[in-house]
């Protein structure tokens, strides 16, 4: 397992960025655990974004996707020819084409019919150019029959379209349940974490999950397991139950990685009296039984994205 080498930077400031995702690499993470099928559809993937968001051969996008492909992007319509046309004329409305379709991604498995995409992105501070944050994007894909069916990424609508009940969600959401023994106990640390710390609130927690120089990929929250349990000790102390507060829209876990995707709602923009969706992710590494790596999508608070 190749370790992430370029923690979170910590610094806050107000400002406008630019993004600086191609002069930065940093080592890429995979799963231990995939089997050959899972191997297979994460290689799909790698081929459809060289080929498609790469290259821009959008002629052959019915070798990878079937006409009714879905995109649960916000801003762009469902079917295949819809998300084709959307390239074609408004690519930047992919959260990840324009920064990262030259780039590879920081972490990247498939469990299941599902393949996981995030990526490192870097922020130069307009004002002080020596400072660089780093925030994290994703790309989800769902596959059947050989084809990808089904893609999220974590864009926001921006668009007045109305693209009718897609803007309310939905999508086929099935959480991984063939777990090793290993991928059990991920699963239990990664759900102290997210359910039993941060929805709960027991802070204390994170003493017996959590190594001590946990890496925090979130760039507004200080690296370390003192300094996490210092940032969240506020949140309010209730009785741990097995259900979550807010469960997640779906569970992936492979080897040592645990991921919590998530549906959420907002007002829409072009119409306050309607919610629309967007989508997040919470993730962690596990190694030697604690907590090692957490990555979510949080931007530089402070910072005006361009």
């Amino acid at each position: 397992m190749r370790r992430a080498l370029i923690p979170a930077a910590l610094f806050l400031c107000v400002g406008l960025a630019a993004p600086a995702s191609a002069q930065y690499q940093v080592p890429q993470q995979t799963s231990y655990a995939m089997n050959p099928a899972e191997r297979a559809n994460l290689q799909l993937v790698h081929d459809w974004w060289r080929d498609i968001m790469q290259r821009g051969n959008l002629d052959i996008a019915s070798h990878y996707m079937p006409e009714n492909f879905i995109s649960r992007n916000p801003n762009v319509p469902a079917g295949r020819d819809g998300f084709v046309q959307t390239l074609r004329t408004r690519p930047e409305l992919l959260q990840n084409f324009t920064e990262q379709r030259a780039g590879r991604p920081e972490v990247a498995f498939a469990k299941n019919e599902y393949v996981f995409l995030m990526w490192a992105n870097f922020i130069i501070d307009p004002i002080e150019p020596a400072k660089i944050f780093k925030y994290n994007t994703l790309d989800l894909f769902r596959i059947a029959d050989g084809k990808i069916v089904e893609h999220w990424d974590g864009a926001r609508r921006t668009v007045q379209t109305d693209f009718g009940p897609k803007l309310l969600g939905g999508g086929v959401y099935n959480h991984s349940t063939n777990l090793s023994p290993r991928e059990q106990e991920t699963r239990r640390l990664g759900i102290i974490e997210f359910k039993d710390i941060l929805q709960y609130g027991h802070t204390e927690l994170a003493m017996q999950a959590m190594a001590p120089g946990y890496m925090q990929h979130n760039m507004n929250v200080p690296g370390g397991r003192d300094n996490f349990i210092k940032n969240f000790s506020n949140r309010e102390k209730q009785p741990i139950k097995d259900e979550w507060v807010t469960p997640p829209t779906l569970e992936l876990i492979t080897g040592n990685f645990y991921l919590k995707f998530d549906q959420r709602t907002e007002p829409d923009p072009g119409n306050s009296a309607r919610q629309t969706v967007y989508y997040r992710f919470d993730m962690v590494r596990v190694d030697d039984g604690l907590i090692q790596e957490h990555w979510d999508v949080a931007f530089p608070n402070g910072i005006t994205r361009r």
